[in-house]
């Protein structure tokens, strides 16, 4: 199993080869899937009959590379619109729905500036405020277009001190004390960057939970092996993996 960040690879090329005959499935996923994903693969690599690529990216950057290079197996994601998209364009079949997610605020642990649930922290020019980039990361565009519907989004871009690619590096920038307050995926706080954290339920009917999905891409070349990698994923022993990391087993 090989892990290859999508920040820096060409869009247009697939990143990897078939090596001493072994044959390989693309599988792209978001940050905040990463490690159930992984975990996945190491069991379906015991018996299947293809090895496993994981490139991890934001998923509105993976979207991009995947219409640009038409090229991978699978795509997990964690907001569900994108894999939904993918299907409307006939890039992908019908997605598989893995569980659900929240945006939450990510905190210093202990909460020394006392910070609540409420959006008014977010247009508080007085804390380090970072939030995802719309460009690149899911929970990024997900946050860019639930303060849109809050009719905050343009007093909270003042407030922003910088933008983060993805949903680890939003709480990595908590846990290295370069901000006082990120807006990220409530399932990271059972990752292994979550030390030095703490997460709190943001206060707004805006921020309700989002599906997280998975889909075959149309163009798969291994098709058989990603095929019976997404039906391990989807099974219950898959479902489980995805619980354990915080991706709570419900649709609504």
């Amino acid at each position: 199993m090989l892990f290859f960040c999508l920040a820096g690879c060409s869009p247009t090329e697939h990143p990897f080869a078939e090596q001493n005959g072994k044959k390989y499935i693309l599988v792209y996923s978001s940050p905040v899937l990463s490690e159930p994903v992984a975990e996945i693969a190491s069991v379906y690599e015991k018996s299947g009959d293809c090895a496993v690529d994981i490139l991890t990216g934001g998923s509105a950057h993976q979207v991009r590379a995947i219409e640009i290079s038409k090229k991978g197996d699978l795509f997990f994601t964690s907001v569900g619109e994108y894999a939904d998209g993918l299907k409307k364009k006939g890039m992908a079949s019908e997605p598989y729905t893995l569980g659900r997610n929240r945006l939450v605020y990510y905190v210093t642990y202990g909460n020394p500036m006392g910070i609540d649930g409420n959006l008014s922290w977010l247009e508080n020019d007085s804390i380090r405020l970072v939030i995802g980039s719309y460009l690149t990361s899911g929970a990024g565009e997900q946050t860019h277009r639930t303060l849109q519907k809050a009719g905050i989004l343009e007093r909270v871009s003042e407030s922003i001190d910088f933008l983060a690619p993805d949903s680890k590096s939003l709480l990595k920038s908590v846990a290295d004390n370069e901000a006082d307050l990120a807006v990220g995926w409530e399932s990271l706080k059972y990752s292994t960057v979550s030390k030095g954290t703490r997460t709190i339920p943001i206060k707004s009917p805006y921020f309700g939970y989002v599906p997280v999905k998975a889909a075959l891409l149309n163009f798969s070349v291994e098709k058989s092996c990603a095929e019976d990698f997404l039906k391990m994923a989807v099974s219950p022993q898959g479902l489980q993996i995805f619980s354990k990391y915080g991706i709570e087993n419900k649709t609504k």
